[in-house]
């Protein structure tokens, strides 16, 4: 059964964020489920501690079923670290969706699901996205 994308977005910006509901590795998985057929593993976000969640987050993508790329895809996961930091402290995560020149939905504290371009994530949230594609891509 094919999904209405404007619509399932719709349901879901807005969204406000939530530690132990809406975050963003359980939006990733979600979203990845219901848009794209995969299944994602539970992941680092539902450790709610920030040094785990790095910790977790440097594991090997290939380990786990999947590999990085140099540019974006539709239904790639971010992985993101902060603009100015260290890259390898991989600390958030969206799905890119091609839309509209290419958006990262993803959410997070205290602006809730948003669907950013790729200047917005940068310039204004401060994420600096690492893309990741199942292996069988």
């Amino acid at each position: 059964m094919a999904v209405d994308l404007g619509a399932y977005l719709n349901g879901l910006i807005g969204r406000p964020w939530e530690r132990r509901g809406v975050h963003c590795w359980a939006l990733v998985q979600q979203v990845q489920r219901d848009l794209f057929g995969r299944e994602v593993p539970l992941g680092p976000l539902a450790v709610p501690a920030r040094g785990k969640r790095r910790e977790l987050f440097s594991i090997n993508a290939e380990a786990v079923g999947w590999r990085e790329v140099a540019a974006p895809v539709h239904g790639a996961v971010a992985r993101m670290s902060r603009v100015g930091g260290n890259p390898a402290d991989l600390e958030h995560a969206g799905v890119y969706l091609a839309l509209d020149g290419g958006r990262v939905l993803h959410t997070d504290h205290p602006h809730g699901v948003v669907l950013d371009s790729l200047l917005e994530l940068q310039k204004v949230r401060g994420w600096l996205p690492r893309w990741f594609v199942p292996l069988t891509d």
